[in-house]
């Protein structure tokens, strides 16, 4: 399986029209979905685990390679159909000094963490075209019962209290672009 994943700068050429304005939406996600569905927006909580973060993730955050970090994997749904996989990654000092702001999530959404705190500030976004094969595709559809010929994804770091994590959001076929 291939770890790595090409993420770069949204270029509109490079993006499905259809699906370019969520890719590229600096607001948060989860209002946008919970907007947008017609079968009632939740999350549900696949897992929060201490691992060590991908090799990209690590030089991305400024981490060392053999360091542990939280990942916490949820699927944001309409209903019962999964709209996006989305994984954090939050380096050992950002979850030790934010560990109450994290430990109690459950169901709840980060983003209404994340846009909610005034001291939080988003790094810009980054998106990839992820294929079968490549790590972060399989995971998006480890639940799933399909798979397509490819995913879209964008992620970014947020800051809190100068402390970074880095979100990963996979738009998965079930979401309805034209919203």
């Amino acid at each position: 399986m291939k770890n790595w994943t090409r993420w770069h700068t949204p270029q509109r050429r490079l993006m499905p029209t259809e699906l370019r304005s969520w890719l590229t939406d600096t607001g948060s996600l989860t209002r946008r979905l919970q907007q947008s569905n017609t079968h009632g927006f939740s999350v549900q909580l696949l897992g929060n685990h201490w691992i060590r973060p991908l090799a990209d993730e690590c030089l991305d955050m400024g981490i060392p390679f053999t360091q542990m970090a939280m990942q916490r994997e949820v699927r944001l749904l309409d209903g019962r159909d999964a709209n996006v996989y989305a994984r954090t990654v939050i380096p050992l000092a950002t979850y030790q000094a934010m560990k109450q702001r994290f430990s109690g999530l459950g169901n709840k959404s980060l983003g209404e963490l994340l846009f909610t705190e005034t001291s939080v500030r988003r790094g810009p976004l980054e998106v990839a075209c992820l294929k079968p094969g490549e790590w972060l595709y399989e995971m998006a559809v480890l639940e799933e019962d399909y798979r397509p010929e490819e995913l879209w994804a964008r992620r970014s770091h947020f800051y809190i209290g100068g402390k970074v994590l880095l979100v990963n959001e996979i738009f998965l076929p079930t979401l309805d672009w034209s919203n």
